[in-house]
């Protein structure tokens, strides 16, 4: 009976050995950037045994190892491996050569390559953002068919996407921008665009049309920014600095760590400049931090720390005859009105932000991203018709769960946000603060539910569908007028749809089709614009778009294009109304008629790594809009069939980028924009202007720890005086801010292995 006994607990101890031991543990990871890959499919033949979750993490039963076993991603090469026994292995999967195939986005959590994502969406990554003098994203952005980035003075921004700039006077609104996944647009509707550096940027992407049915509401688009992150095993310090006409200066001190379980980099970086024209001076210092953590097999974290502070002054706009007499003057006082240099007019923005994420890998099929984040903004602005003291403390959170199997994705979760706001409004004194003329309280909340299907109907068919649900709550407290009421809007919820479907066409192409529907309401600067009053009339704004797109290599690792046509409008359409002080308002009148087409194609004569000339990459882009109003009246007046303030019909942009083994390289771009209307009533241009942008310069290896590169940038109007931004419908005929002709930068990096 002993040895029976004796002989049963050592069956049990092989057997629990045994069982121990019949799982085998793996992970897959990107050949060229190292990062975690999810949706691996894991198969032996035509048997999927196993899928990666949101870590790379697999596990395979060990009976399964003893044959090859394919690696398949739909943005990578399949792997074929035969995998040694007990043994945890780490798999790496390259991208196709095929140059379409390497562009990984994160449009709508699709996480794949561009390819294989039907909407219209354009990327910019480190190389694209650094082709110019690292001083603004203005240059880099003006790159992307259907989108136009103005620079009124330096730092301040306006952007358009598919040429709605009608409710953006000035700042960057209707279009939602998240960083890291995070939202960054406030509840108010801001972004302060401004306060970001090059430096802090590692890839953009830009969503053209409504991404309402997963980003909130909105009918411009939706920009994600991505952190720069270190490489695998770095640890290392950088230096860059650079200086140029008008007094620029900047440097940028960044220290990167990357390893298997972490990414951290801390940058901090100081641009400065005196600006072509008086009383263009700018300063900014930014601090950023983000980190990345792989907790354990199934949870990660991400955070971003972000303080920026941000000075700089704003001219005013001329009118046509101020402009051709001295197009560097800033708006000169009148025997009424104070000009900009008297009343001293100056933005001054601090900004403090902190946002963190955690995924949790539940199994190989469901996962979950929740992220939060708080935000502190201190406001000022000595204008001319006043002097503005803002402080917006914010705070939000987002959540998205995702199912993911061979043929199915869903995703669904939720966002929300709220800002309070305290804004003081007095007279302005020569620049300094004067009479109490408003004190106002407003807070304003935002929430949205939304799910999201894609569906592989077939091997080369792709559907993907989402709806959400958004609710707008505004509130507005008039402290200094006796009794004090608060006012309230709350904006009727809306449901807001979109459904793409996307066709492969052979290995090299793929077209898709979209049909969306764009929500947007007014944002807080829009409600309580600068004329002070509440608006409770102002209602949002919607449309629907259509679209047809394509993308693919013409010819496999040459030729490339990416284009698309669409067709949209606006119901409700919020303009600006600005009265003889410089006052604005919003007003909702009529409709909008917008089409358009957008291409960029990409061209590589020369792509060899052991040549003397490694890559030589010819690329253009071309943006055609049609932007009309439609059953426009405004005080008795017919504006339909008029052109939309602030959009260019034709926007012609031709680059060549030129590497060489030595390290010498050099990117060289030309700019075409045609002529802009500048007011409603289409009496007022902004003429065409022809820009020459240029970048040469030389990388070294001075030892094994320490790289260099010395630069030199330049940037030439054939067209003068010429703007990057004017105002648009502006009191007095001043819509005119003239950029300067000509800049010359140089500078260096260097960078040290620790």
């Amino acid at each position: 009976m002993k040895k029976i006994f004796l002989l049963f607990l050592f069956s049990f101890f092989i057997f629990t050995v045994t069982k121990s031991q019949n799982i085998f543990h793996g992970q897959v990871i990107s050949g060229d950037d190292k990062k975690p890959l999810q949706g691996v499919v894991i198969s032996t033949g035509k048997k999927v045994i196993a899928v990666s979750d949101s870590l790379g993490n697999f596990e395979l039963p060990t009976d399964s190892i003893l044959y090859t076993i394919s690696f398949s991603h739909v943005d990578y090469q399949t792997e074929y491996l035969y995998l040694p026994n007990n043994k945890k292995t780490v798999v790496e999967l390259y991208h196709s050569n095929a140059f379409m195939i390497e562009v990984i986005v994160k449009a709508f959590e699709r996480n794949a390559k561009i390819a294989n994502i039907p909407v219209a969406v354009s990327v910019l990554n480190k190389k694209d953002l650094q082709r110019y003098n690292d001083e603004s994203l203005v240059a880099p952005v003006n790159t992307i068919p259907g989108v136009k980035m103005d620079e009124r003075s330096p730092g301040s921004y306006r952007l358009s996407i598919r040429g709605n700039l009608l409710r953006s006077p000035f700042g960057v609104r209707n279009v939602k921008i998240y960083w890291d996944g995070i939202p960054f647009t406030d509840a108010n509707g801001n972004t302060y665009l401004q306060q970001i550096g090059l430096n802090n940027i590692g890839k953009i992407e830009v969503i053209k049309g409504s991404g309402g049915s997963m980003y909130g509401a909105g009918t411009d688009g939706v920009i994600l920014l991505t952190s720069a992150i270190a490489e695998k095993s770095e640890r290392s310090i950088s230096l860059n600095s650079f200086g140029g006409s008008y007094g620029l200066f900047a440097s940028n001190l960044t220290y990167s760590y990357g390893s298997n379980n972490s990414n951290e980099i801390l940058s901090i970086s100081h641009l400065q400049s005196d600006g072509y024209r008086q009383q263009t001076g700018m300063r900014r210092d930014v601090a950023d931090f983000t980190g990345s953590y792989v907790i354990n097999d199934k949870r990660s974290i991400n955070t971003n720390i972000f303080y920026s502070d941000l000075y700089y002054q704003t001219p005013g706009g001329l009118t046509l005859a101020q402009m051709a007499a001295n197009p560097r003057q800033a708006r000169p006082s009148t025997p009424t009105i104070p000009g900009a240099i008297a009343q001293d007019a100056t933005v001054y923005v601090k900004t403090f932000y902190a946002g963190l994420s955690h995924n949790y890998q539940f199994s190989s099929s469901w996962s979950n991203t929740t992220s939060i984040y708080t935000s502190d903004t201190r406001f000022s602005n000595p204008a001319i018709r006043n002097y503005e003291r803002r402080s917006e403390q914010g705070v939000g959170g987002r959540t998205v769960m995702q199912y993911q199997d061979r043929f199915l994705k869903l995703n669904f979760g939720g966002e929300y946000q709220y800002t309070y706001t305290n804004t003081r409004t007095f007279g302005n004194k020569s620049g300094q603060i004067d009479t109490l003329q408003d004190d106002q309280e407003i807070d304003a909340s935002i929430y949205n539910i939304f799910a999201q299907a894609d569906i592989s109907l077939a091997e080369d068919i792709i559907v993907n569908a989402g709806l959400s649900y958004n609710n707008y709550h505004y509130g507005f407290l008039q402290v200094n007028t006796l009794p004090a009421s608060k006012i309230s809007r709350d904006f009727n919820p809306e449901l807001v749809p979109r459904i793409s479907i996307l066709k492969k066409i052979g290995a090299n192409y793929s077209i898709y089709v979209t049909v969306s529907k764009g929500f947007s309401p007014p944002s807080i600067a829009e409600v309580v614009a600068t004329d002070g009053i509440f608006n409770k009339t102002l209602n949002a704004e919607d449309g629907k778009n259509y679209e047809l797109g394509v993308r693919g290599d013409i010819i496999k690792n040459k030729l490339s294009i990416d284009a698309s046509a669409y067709l949209s409008g606006l119901n409700n359409t919020i303009v600006s109304r600005t009265d003889s002080t410089g006052a604005q308002h919003f007003v909702n009148e009529g409709k909008t008629d917008q089409k358009g087409v957008e291409a960029a194609v990409s061209y590589y004569p020369i792509h060899y790594d052991d040549h003397l000339f490694q890559t030589v990459k010819l690329w253009c882009s071309y943006t055609y809009i049609y932007a009309r109003f439609k059953d426009y009246i405004s005080d008795g007046v017919d504006y339909s069939g008029n052109k939309l303030p602030g959009t260019a019909p034709n926007v012609f942009i031709l680059g060549a980028d030129i590497n060489t083994k030595p390290g010498i390289y050099g990117n060289f771009t030309y700019n075409y924009t045609d002529r802009i209307a500048l007011n409603d009533a289409n009496k007022f241009f902004a003429s065409q202007y022809n820009l020459l942008s240029g970048r040469v310069g030389f990388k070294a290896k001075l030892s094994k720890l320490i790289s260099s590169e010395i630069y030199a940038t330049f940037n030439k109007s054939f067209n003068a005086p010429y703007s990057l931004g004017n105002d648009l419908n502006a009191a007095g005929n001043r819509f005119f801010n003239p950029s300067a002709p000509q800049t010359f930068s140089g500078g260096f990096k260097i960078k040290m292995l620790l």
